[in-house]
């Protein structure tokens, strides 16, 4: 399983470079420019920008000087092989050291379904949570605006101001009702979002032990 996983990972990796340009420089002088396909350590697939029917184009180190990938880095033929400088050495180990975590994060996820359930409700609460609790503050601060008496001295200042509070007082309650509703809902779905996500289920020898963490 993690063998596959990290073959996926490394896929993965792989079809972010295809989409990238490549300028390659040949041993012969000159360059040619085009989307990168494939690469590995001795081959070289690319599509040059002047072939019109878009035909891959195979490259073997014993041709290149060097070549460079757009956003990666470059890399030059030694021995045979395409090596890349040592800033690109760095970008490459940590892409492949995110793609790792990633994949342990992802293995851990699959493992324990809980956690995935957990962080689903904690996420939608928080969310609830967040749009809220601003919710409820502004309806309160609107319905106190809309309830305050009105100003002016004139009577159709008066009636403006009115008109005015009477929308405040309508848009407040309307956020106090959405706001409420949110809150009530978010903050037991986060909780029980964290109950779930810290239930552990300990397999031993002799049976089955559960851990909840509160």
């Amino acid at each position: 399983m993690k063998k596959f996983l990290t073959m996926m990972a490394l896929i993965a990796i792989s079809l972010s470079v295809h989409a990238a340009h490549v300028t390659v420089n040949f041993k012969a002088g000159h360059t040619i420019e085009g989307d990168l396909k494939y690469r590995d350590d001795t081959t070289i697939v690319m599509t040059p920008y002047y072939y019109g029917d878009k035909k891959p184009l195979t490259i073997k180190p014993v041709e290149v000087k060097d070549f460079t990938i757009s956003g990666l880095g470059r890399f030059y033929a030694e021995e045979g092989k395409f090596v890349p400088d040592a800033k690109t050495q760095a970008k490459l180990e940590k892409k492949q050291a995110q793609a790792r975590e990633q994949l342990g994060k992802n293995h851990l996820l699959a493992a324990d379904p809980n956690e995935v359930i957990g962080r689903a409700l904690k996420s939608t609460g928080a969310t609830a949570i967040g749009f809220g609790i601003p919710s409820l503050v502004a309806g309160a601060i609107l319905v106190g605006i809309g309830n305050a008496d009105p100003q002016g001295n004139t009577v159709s200042k008066i009636a403006s101001d009115q008109e005015m509070r009477n929308r405040c007082n309508t848009a407040g309650c309307v956020l106090l009702a959405t706001g409420a509703a949110l809150t009530i809902v978010g903050i037991p779905l986060y909780v029980h979002g964290k109950r779930i996500a810290d239930f552990n289920v300990n397999y031993t020898g002799t049976g089955a032990g559960v851990s909840v963490e509160f």
